[in-house]
């Protein structure tokens, strides 16, 4: 494999394994092994495991956007937005600082620059963005918990999707 290959394997490993895991329990050698890379790789490419998650954050949000920006489907895009949802909650959970880490958040701000057009007051549109933001983030983690707990089990993926949609626009829109 060559540089190229190794760090997309290795970015690919960390995202799904600090999505399963965290990155706290997480070790170096065993991205390297899901990878399938000599573990003095991963020193040699990205440094510490603190750069790997900084790198998989920034490689999450850029790849995403990627997708977005290409018109892919709203499955793989879902399903994108899910594992960078997952990668950011649990390491903010594991006390990692994402907002420090991650120097890039093309995703969301391309959410602002929807929200903003609606909007002169600058404050108001960054605050409305947020709330939207945060719903879609916490439907995509507590969806199954959030159907049981409210006894929306009749309601399917796609019925959820156009509701949370649904009250993103309405957040969006309130002024």
């Amino acid at each position: 494999m060559g540089k190229d290959e190794v760090i997309a394997a290795v970015l690919e490993a960390a995202s799904e394994l600090f999505a399963e895991k965290g990155p706290a329990a997480t070790s170096i050698r065993e991205v390297a092994a899901r990878a399938g890379v000599n573990h003095g790789l991963l020193h040699r490419h990205f440094g510490s495991k603190h750069q790997l998650l900084a790198a998989t954050l920034q490689h999450l949000a850029d790849s995403t956007a990627a997708l977005r920006e290409s018109g892919a489907p709203p499955e793989q895009l879902e399903t994108a937005y899910e594992l960078q949802a997952r990668v950011m909650v649990r390491s903010t959970l594991d006390g990692f600082a994402v907002e420090e880490l991650q120097q890039r958040f093309p995703g969301m701000e391309a959410f602002l620059d929807v929200v903003r057009a609606d909007h002169s007051d600058e404050r108001t549109a960054r605050l409305l963005a947020a709330h939207g933001m945060a719903l879609q983030v916490g439907w995509a983690l507590l969806g199954p918990t959030l159907r049981v707990a409210f006894g929306l089990q009749d309601l399917d993926d796609a019925d959820i999707r156009a509701a949370v949609a649904e009250q993103v626009a309405k957040i969006v829109a309130s002024q």
